[in-house]
């Protein structure tokens, strides 16, 4: 049988990655394909009931809104 891990046991160091240079890409890039889709795409999207992208653009930005808030407030502790 197993142990219960030590208390003593180092975190694992953070990954390479800028987390808050992802968010904000991420953001980016939603933005922009809500941005072409409503502008250029918006007939087509309704005449084939797909009017669903835009909801899916807008709730990548809200996540991504949210993700900053995460990135941020780990940046500053």
């Amino acid at each position: 049988m197993g142990s219960a891990p030590a208390s003593t046991e180092q975190r694992r160091p953070a990954p390479p990655a800028d987390e808050l240079f992802c968010v904000v890409t991420g953001l980016i890039l939603w933005s922009i394909a809500l941005v072409v889709l409503t502008v250029f795409f918006r007939d087509d999207l309704d005449r084939h009931d797909a009017s669903w992208w835009l909801w899916s653009c807008a709730i990548g930005i809200l996540l991504g809104l949210y993700g900053l808030r995460v990135a941020v407030h780990r940046r500053r502790t």
